[in-house]
């Protein structure tokens, strides 16, 4: 079994508890309303002219004559010297229809929010939005009604679900992502003091962030020493990876401490996605962002990876040439500073390694 299988069992096994109790339910209801119009029809046996000689009607007395003995051991029948036995069942019965009439709708009510709500978090998941996007607050307050049963009308709930997706349809945007990741982040480290290691990367990330933010990045999301970024063209991306990359000399010779240098990979990638302000770029699921990070680290050091539908988007592609490889099945091209030389790189497990030609 899938782990997706997995999961959607006990909504399952819910969904089938429901129908049977509502089912159940209305059953009762049926069987409470009928027995109460029977017990009303008991009421007409006196005005009978001797029932004893129909069948039907002698059964229904012998029925009613163990009924309201039945209700007398246990209630009190009489007020005001009169027998109201009958009464208190008829009432009793349609108070248990009615009871029974409330579960069975409340039980399709919560059947309509479960099959729905899967349905909204499937939708919402392929959209990669956050539960409290701003732009689903109306859906979510019509589905906390239905949720509760207050929600009768469906075509309001279809009306304001149009409404969302038709501004889901303008937030949807084309941009492009940066994944930049140190080299051998955990190799430079090694033999340092951690003053020497805590102050280099909180530069690094400074200087990175510098970087990002002058060429209008729109929202970043850090892991340890790796950062995603987000830009709205793919020249404003080209152009912040460059100026990490061309930059990078200055800042290990006049900013680091520690004895090795930083060097870095990155990988671009353009699409439209669903860009939510409020949503964390981290909680963004999306294979325009997973195809950025899978060619960063299919990049050389010092290097951009882009994929080949990101170059097109450029309106100065010089500089870049074809990998010979695909990224997840798009074409990957690479740009390097004009001052470097291929060699080979043990470590970049057979990837093209650049190292400046003054080396």
């Amino acid at each position: 079994m899938s782990v997706q299988e997995a999961a959607a069992e006990p909504l399952a096994q819910r969904v089938r508890l429901l129908q049977s109790l509502g089912l159940g339910m209305a059953v009762l209801n049926r069987i409470f309303l009928g027995a109460a119009a029977f017990c009303l029809l008991l009421l007409f046996l006196p005005y009978v002219t001797d029932p004893s000689h129909f069948g039907l009607l002698r059964w229904m007395s012998k029925l009613e004559w163990r009924f309201a003995h039945f209700i007398s051991q246990i209630l009190p029948t009489h007020w005001g010297g009169r027998d109201i036995s009958h009464w208190l069942v008829i009432v009793a019965l349609f108070a248990l229809g009615r009871l029974c009439e409330r579960v069975s709708t409340r039980c399709y009510d919560m059947l309509r929010y479960l099959r729905f709500k899967t349905d909204y978090d499937q939708w919402k998941k392929d959209k990669n939005l956050a539960d409290n996007a701003q732009v689903l607050s109306p859906l979510n307050e019509i589905l906390a009604q239905l949720r509760a049963g207050k929600l009768k009308d469906r075509d309001q709930l279809l009306k304001i679900f149009a409404e969302t997706k038709r501004k889901l349809d303008e937030i949807g945007k084309d941009l492009a992502f940066l994944s930049i990741d140190v080299v051998d982040s955990t190799g430079i480290k090694v033999g340092e003091e951690q003053a020497a290691v805590e102050y280099d990367f909180k530069a690094y990330k400074n200087y990175v962030e510098g970087k990002l933010q002058a060429h209008g990045c729109l929202q970043t999301t850090w892991t340890p020493d790796g950062v995603m970024s987000c830009f709205s063209t793919v020249d404003a991306a080209v152009e912040a990876a460059r100026a990490v990359i061309e930059e990078l000399a200055e800042f290990n010779a006049h900013v680091k401490t520690m004895r090795r240098d930083f060097r870095v990979r990155c990988g671009i990638n353009a699409g439209r996605v669903y860009f939510d302000p409020s949503r964390p770029l981290e909680e963004i699921s999306d294979r325009v962002l997973d195809i950025a990070a899978h060619c960063q680290k299919n990049a050389a050091p010092d290097t951009i990876w882009i994929t080949q539908s990101a170059v097109e988007a450029l309106h100065h592609q010089m500089g870049f040439t074809p990998t010979g490889k695909a990224v997840q099945g798009s074409e990957a091209y690479q740009w390097a500073p004009v001052d470097t030389k291929i060699v080979p790189d043990p470590v970049a497990h057979g990837n093209i390694a650049f190292e400046p030609s003054g080396a």
